[in-house]
């Protein structure tokens, strides 16, 4: 169960929106945080497997934080 729940939002393209925080969530936003500033200094040390490895976990699990927060971790998907 999640620690915020606010109940259902809205519907995009059949997946129901709720804002829930549970502490899957709050690990990949750690993570997440994390990978910036792991992006920023491969950046700076002009490391370019850095980069390439930064970028990618930063909007992977930037995306997967969001996603996770705005639908409870799962999506529903059933009517």
């Amino acid at each position: 169960m999640p620690f915020i729940n606010t109940g259902e939002l809205f519907e995009i393209f059949g997946v129901k929106i709720h804002i829930g925080v549970n502490i899957f969530a709050l690990l990949m936003l750690g993570v997440f945080i994390l990978s910036i500033f792991a992006f920023i200094s491969a950046i700076k040390n002009k490391n370019v497997l850095g980069i390439i490895f930064g970028f990618l976990a930063t909007v992977s699990f930037g995306f997967f934080s969001l996603a996770t927060i705005l639908t409870y971790g799962y999506p529903i998907l059933h009517h």
